[in-house]
């Protein structure tokens, strides 16, 4: 009994805490469920409000998928359920508004309702644009902010410290071309934000921030980007150390320098971006020690020294960029790690041995890159990886042997190859090429052991997105057929071969799509075709072209068939193009009058007709307001009468080359007015008359080259003219280069006088200068004022009738490297100051009547008698008659201060062993011209930039590093 008892009692208990619970569980349920809270009504109004102060715009340059969000907002409907609204989910408050990218624009004065969602915690107005505004110091009144997006807003100016005020920010995007830091605001920032795990500050500038404030970041920190922020300096090293830091970039801060840490890396760091900045020193061992990396760019800086072996160890690794440092030496095979490896770049080194192996097996790699190093031996015969390759750049090393087969049984999405540049060999037939059906891009140029040829059933052969095909200086004898069934090709380069007989209609039968053909420098005799209606640049240039002038389609922009045998006049058709931009029928036997309608084309840039037998006068040019004409060379011709005034309404001429014709006119000072006006060549003519003395200070200001010699030119040199040269008075910073006058694709040429020698300068570089006034029927004497032309390289005033003693003003030249003022009347003794001349290479005085001691010292311990001969009053070294004791030569005068350093001196001793060198060496050369006639390939190397090496010595230079591209097929 009692056992049942207790049984019962128990059962008893739990049924009532079973029906307890119950009760209390349904109770809780019930307090606990509450409908969803609805916008505030104040918070509506503020969304419409703000939405009515800005206007929609019909579309975004930056966001390619924008839309108006704001369309979705009515006042009816709960602000809730508006889009890019977030709201609480118990409170119903706004805590979120995303409106980037949503079309619209303004200003955001400081009283915008905006600013009175102060419990929003995510804030994203990215891509909208708030026309002339700032960043109004309200944004402290949203204190529960953790999420501010304001990139690309349009703001400009300071960045308000009111933003430090933002102490709960996790995120923080400020990324903005026109917002400005300084150190100060910059402080405050990184001070108060102490939560922050995202700074994005793309674009602002930070040019006045110190790299030691960046010293005060919070640990939190993840992410950090500073893309193009005008910082320099140097970089503290200790960033990389920040315990959580994931992602770093500071690309584009030209100036800003730095060096990895060779320890302590930050080890969660997935993305390391330091392209084009001045980073430098090696690449460290401990860059193996960032497992988690996932993109490396240090491409356009100055790292040096070999890659460690430990970069294998980056198994993460898709983004490798390392083009154009300094790196040296091998690089290491250690590429069989890096199995997510997409993009891989280590152009534009100075890398050297075989390629490493594990290269060729990469499966992943999309975009690999080898290109401008030392790179040498044969590809290898077989590959077992690849797969995914689209790009491959490995031109302009030393790769030789035969090209493998495989790399034309790579995938089908491979879309260019580039191996330009190299010694590769062997034949590359049609139907290897075909087997690349996506190959839009092919380039084996400067392979001269490379043919190319077709296979017997080239019907088969078709390429349906070629678009580009280089096979420049390769070892091609005739047109490959299968070019004809190439018909998205745009851009076809066979120059540089030995490619016979004429462009027939049915050679160029598949070229219909052609913007772009150069077949330069090859054999061809006839052009029967050009080809397609869609022909914008054709270049014909030293071929064996023969009869007449071929009229090229009305859609050609750019015709060069110079150094051909092309006889005949230009045909009417010239005047049917539509948009000529360069005409070069230069070195041809082309004859007639020039047609006016060459004068009349207002986006013409470049006319050169120089060395053929064009007659009569010169047409009127630049007959159309705001032509574009650039440079007109008609040297060597057999034109007459004045020159055409109309000449002065081209505003933009750089280049004017009239020289070997029989033009009779006086001096052209109108030309005076061309501000642009760098090349005046008037040479070998009847003109005539003094050069008379300008009135105007801004005439011929930019001028760097006049020739007037050979012709019949009388007065006095005019004072004023030479003053006016102020492009030879100042010593300009010589960035690196060269630089030559011309355009990108066609460089100015022209015939000079240069040190005695009649020279030929295919290409001119922008610091050449020269004077040469010789052979006219000049008097009086030499004007003090052209020693204040201080970028001067060559004066020649010889010839003329000039009397006088010579100005001591010239002794300021210090650039020049040729002085002739023989064949005049000049007496009394050579300045001692002309001993300055330390570059100066030829000096003629001869049939003078120059009298007294020869000055010694310097460049004038080099010069031989036939500087000197005709002067019979001179005496003295190299001369055989001697100076008597009161004729005695004086030292030289120092060009330095007295107090300079001894290491001056010293320089002296090695510059003067440098000359004694150079004597033996210039004399040797004088003898190969004088006996073999000018070879080409001693002018060309005469011609290749010695001046630049003069400015260099005779100036402080800022150099500018001068970085190559990628190669653009």
């Amino acid at each position: 009994m009692g056992c049942c008892s207790m049984w019962l009692y128990r059962m008893l208990c739990f049924l009532f805490a079973f029906l307890l619970f119950q009760v209390n569980s349904s109770s809780i349920s019930l307090l606990s469920f509450r409908p969803p809270q609805s916008c505030p009504s104040e918070h509506s109004s503020a969304l419409i409000q703000f939405k009515n102060s800005l206007s929609l715009v019909s579309d975004s340059e930056i966001c390619r998928d924008s839309y108006p969000k704001t369309e979705s907002w009515n006042q009816s409907i709960d602000c809730c359920s508006w889009e890019g609204v977030t709201c609480h989910s118990m409170t119903g408050r706004v805590i979120g508004l995303d409106l980037s990218c949503s079309l619209l624009e303004g200003n955001l004065p400081s009283n915008s309702s905006l600013f009175l969602l102060q419990d929003l915690q995510w804030l994203n107005l990215a891509h909208l644009n708030f026309i002339d505004s700032q960043i109004p110091s309200e944004f402290s009144k949203l204190r529960s902010l953790t999420h501010l997006n304001l990139s690309y807003t349009g703001f400009h100016g300071m960045v308000t410290e009111q933003i430090s005020l933002l102490s709960e920010l996790v995120s923080l995007d400020l990324s903005t071309p026109r917002l400005m830091l300084d150190n100060h605001h910059f402080n405050m920032l990184v001070h108060n934000l102490t939560k922050l795990e995202d700074l994005f500050l793309d674009h602002v500038d930070m040019y006045l921030v110190r790299p030691n404030s960046f010293l005060n970041l919070t640990a939190s920190l993840k992410r950090l980007s500073l893309y193009d922020c005008q910082l320099q300096g140097k970089f503290p090293s200790e960033i990389f150390s920040l315990p959580y830091l994931e992602k770093i970039i500071l690309r584009e801060n030209h100036f800003l320098s730095g060096y990895l840490p060779k320890s302590n890396w930050s080890s969660p760091l997935r993305f390391l971006h330091l392209s084009e900045t001045s980073f430098s020193d090696e690449l460290p061992d401990s860059i193996g020690n960032l497992e988690n990396l996932e993109e490396l760019d240090l491409s356009f800086c100055y790292f040096t020294g070999s890659i460690p072996s430990s970069l294998g160890n980056l198994t993460k690794i898709t983004f490798l960029h390392l083009k154009s440092n300094n790196f040296e030496g091998q690089i290491p095979d250690v590429f069989g790690n890096f199995k997510k490896l997409i993009m891989l770049d280590f152009s534009f080194n100075n890398f050297h041995g075989l390629f490493p192996s594990s290269v060729f097996n990469l499966t992943g790699v999309t975009d690999m890159a080898f290109n401008n190093n030392h790179l040498g031996g044969p590809l290898p015969y077989n590959i077992s990886g690849l797969s995914n390759l689209q790009r491959l750049f490995l031109s302009a090393n030393l790769l030789d042997g035969r090209v493998p087969g495989w790399l034309f049984s790579l995938p089908v999405n491979l879309a260019l190859l580039d191996l330009s540049s190299n010694n590769l060999s062997g034949n590359i037939e049609s139907c290897m090429l075909s087997k690349l059906r996506n190959l839009q891009e092919l380039d084996l140029s400067n392979n001269s052991l490379l043919s190319l040829s077709s296979c017997s059933n080239d019907v088969n052969s078709t390429f349906p997105k070629l678009n580009i095909l280089c096979f420049s200086s390769c070892n091609i004898h005739q047109f490959p057929s299968f070019l004809r069934a190439s018909e998205t090709l745009s851009r076809l380069d066979l120059s540089n071969n030995k490619i016979q007989g004429s462009i027939s209609k049915l050679e160029a039968e598949g070229w219909e799509s052609l913007t772009y053909l150069d077949l330069s420098f090859n054999l061809l005799t006839n052009v029967d075709h050009f080809p397609g209606k869609t022909l914008q640049t054709i270049d014909l240039r030293s071929n064996s072209l023969q009869g007449p002038l071929p009229t090229p389609p009305h859609s050609i922009h750019h015709l060069l068939i110079s150094e051909n045998e092309l006889t005949g006049e230009i045909p009417s058709g010239f005047c049917n193009i539509t948009f000529p931009q360069v005409l070069d029928m230069s070195k041809n036997n082309l004859s007639g009058i020039i047609p006016r309608c060459l004068g009349n084309y207002r986006f013409l840039s470049v006319l050169n007709l120089r060395m053929n037998n064009f007659d009569g006068k010169i047409p009127r040019m630049c007959t159309d307001e705001g032509s574009w004409l650039r440079s007109l060379n008609l040297n060597n011709n057999q034109l007459e009468g004045p020159i055409p005034r109309s000449l002065v309404n081209c505003s933009e001429l750089e280049f004017l080359d009239l020289g070997n014709n029989n033009l009779n006119d006086s001096f052209p000072r109108w030309l005076g007015v061309l501000s642009s006006l760098q090349i005046l060549v008037l040479r070998s003519n009847k003109f005539h008359g003094p050069v008379p003395n300008l009135r105007s200070t801004s005439f011929f200001t930019s001028l760097r080259v006049i020739d007037v010699s050979q012709n019949e030119f009388n007065g006095h040199l005019p004072n004023k003219f030479f003053q006016n040269l102020k492009g030879m008075k100042d010593i300009h910073e010589q960035p690196a280069g060269p630089y030559y006058i011309g355009e990108l694709y066609y460089k100015d040429s022209m015939i000079l006088t240069i040190k005695g020698l009649e020279r030929t300068f295919e290409k001119i570089l922008d610091i050449f200068t020269t004077i040469d006034f010789s052979s006219n029927q000049f008097e009086g004497q030499v004007p003090e004022v052209v020693g204040e032309l201080k970028d001067l390289l060559v004066l020649n005033f010889s010839h003329n009738s000039l009397t006088g003693q010579i100005p001591s003003s010239l002794g300021n030249l210090l650039a020049l490297e040729s002085l002739d003022l023989s064949s005049n009347k000049i007496e009394g003794r050579i300045p001692m100051q002309l001993t300055n001349l330390i570059f100066l290479a030829v000096l003629n005085l001869s049939q003078n009547n120059l009298v007294g001691p020869i000055p010694r010292g310097y460049q004038f311990n080099t010069f031989t008698n036939d500087s000197y001969i005709g002067n019979l009053q001179l005496c003295g070294f190299p001369l055989s008659k001697e100076c008597g004791e009161s004729e005695g030569t004086e030292a030289p005068p120092s060009i330095f201060d007295e107090d300079d350093d001894n290491g001056r001196a010293l320089t002296w001793k090695f510059a003067m062993m440098g000359y004694g060198c150079g004597l033996v060496l210039g004399l040797s050369m004088g003898y190969i011209v004088f006996t073999a006639g000018k070879p080409a390939w001693l002018v060309k190397i005469i011609q290749r930039a010695p001046n630049q090496k003069v400015r260099r010595q005779i100036q402080k230079t800022r150099v500018r590093r001068n970085k190559p591209i990628q190669p653009v097929l």
